[in-house]
C-alpha cells in the first residue's frame, strides 16, 4: 500500500518538532515511501537541509509551511508550483516584517489570499483553520471557514485533513470534517501529523514541551502529549488506521504531482570560477594599501 505522509516538521519548528530532517528524510527511505512533506512552523528553514538528504535516499521533497494566520490557527500549505513557493516565502516575509519578534507575528486572510497562488491548503490539526472554527462556532463556523479557504485556493487544492491518534476529542472533530467535505466535494486527505521520526523520539518532545512552559518533567502532567503517537507511521500502519476510509489514504498520492517536489532554489550551484588578475607590481601595492 503507497501513502505519503504530507503533513510533518522537524526541529525547525522550534520546541515542537524532535527530530531533525534529514532523520525524517531517512526514515521515510527505510519505510519504502516514495516521497515526503515537510511543513514546519511560518518558514522553510529545515527545507533546504531536508532536500538535500530526501534527493540522496532517492524520494522526493515536497515543500512547504505551517502559516499562523489571524482567527485561523496554524494553516498547512504545500507549494505545487515555482510561483507558490516564491508566494509562500513573500507571505512568510510579509508577516515576519511585521513582528516583534521572531516568534510572533501571524499573517492576515487578506495577506493569504493575496499569496495564495500555487499553493495546496490543508486544514490542518487541532490547531488548524478547520479545527479553530468549529470551537469557536460549530459546524456552520466550520462551513463559512471551508467556504473561504475555498475561494482563495480553489475547491481542487483544498484538502480536509484527517488525524488520529487515539483521541475522543480528535474523533468528533473528524466527523464533523468527515461531514462538512462531503457536503462541499473536498477531498480527504489522511496524515499523521509528525512531530518525530520514531515513537522513542517522543522523550525528545517532552523535554522541548518542558522547556517552553518552564518546568520540569516530573511536573508538567497534562502539559505532556497524551501518547507517542505523532511519528512518522509506515504505510501500512496508516493503511490500517484507516481502513475505513480508503479514499483519504489514496488522495495522499494525488497532490504530489501538483506539488513543485524538486526546488531549484536548493540545488548546489557551481563554483564561480576564481580569474587571476595580473597587476604591476606598484598598483598591486597600491591596492593592498588601501585595503588595510
Amino acid at each position: 500500500m503507497n501513502y505519503v505522509e504530507l503533513h510533518s516538521r522537524s526541529a525547525f519548528t522550534f520546541l515542537e518538532g524532535a527530530s531533525l530532517p534529514e532523520t525524517l528524510a531517512q526514515t521515510c527511505a527505510a519505510q519504502q515511501m516514495p516521497a515526503m512533506a515537510l511543513l514546519d512552523r511560518n518558514g522553510v528553514y529545515g527545507a533546504p537541509r531536508f532536500y538535500s538528504h530526501a534527493k540522496k535516499c532517492g524520494i522526493k521533497a515536497h515543500v512547504g509551511a505551517e502559516v499562523t494566520v489571524a482567527g485561523y490557527g496554524n494553516m498547512p500549505v504545500l507549494v505545487r508550483s515555482l510561483a507558490g513557493y516564491q508566494n509562500l516565502c513573500r507571505l512568510i516575509t510579509s508577516m515576519k516584517l511585521r513582528s516583534k519578534n521572531k516568534t510572533a507575528g501571524c499573517a492576515s486572510l487578506e495577506e493569504v489570499g493575496n499569496f495564495g497562488d500555487g499553493l495546496i491548503c490543508l486544514t490542518g490539526d487541532e490547531r488548524g483553520p478547520l479545527a479553530v472554527s468549529l470551537q469557536r462556532g460549530g459546524i456552520e463556523e466550520g462551513r463559512r471557514c471551508l467556504n473561504h479557504l475555498i475561494s482563495i485556493f480553489g475547491a481542487g487544492n483544498v484538502y480536509v485533513e484527517l488525524q488520529r491518534h487515539c483521541n475522543r476529542q480528535q474523533e468528533s472533530r473528524n466527523q464533523a470534517a468527515l461531514d462538512l467535505a462531503r457536503e462541499l466535494r473536498l477531498p480527504l486527505l489522511a496524515t499523521n501529523g509528525v512531530c518525530y521520526a520514531a515513537k522513542k523520539d517522543r522523550r525528545v518532545a517532552d523535554v522541548f514541551t518542558c522547556i517552553k512552559n518552564k518546568c520540569r518533567l516530573d511536573t508538567a502532567g497534562r502539559l505532556l502529549a497524551e501518547n507517542s503517537q505523532r511519528y512518522l507511521r509506515s504505510p501500512e500502519e496508516m493503511a490500517k488506521l484507516f481502513s475505513d476510509l480508503p479514499e483519504s489514504i489514496a488522495n495522499t498520492l494525488e497532490p504530489p504531482p501538483k506539488i513543485f517536489a524538486y526546488c531549484t532554489a536548493y540545488e548546489p550551484k557551481p563554483p564561480i570560477p576564481s580569474i587571476p588578475i595580473f597587476l604591476p607590481g606598484p598598483s598591486m601595492l597600491f591596492i593592498f594599501l588601501i585595503a588595510l
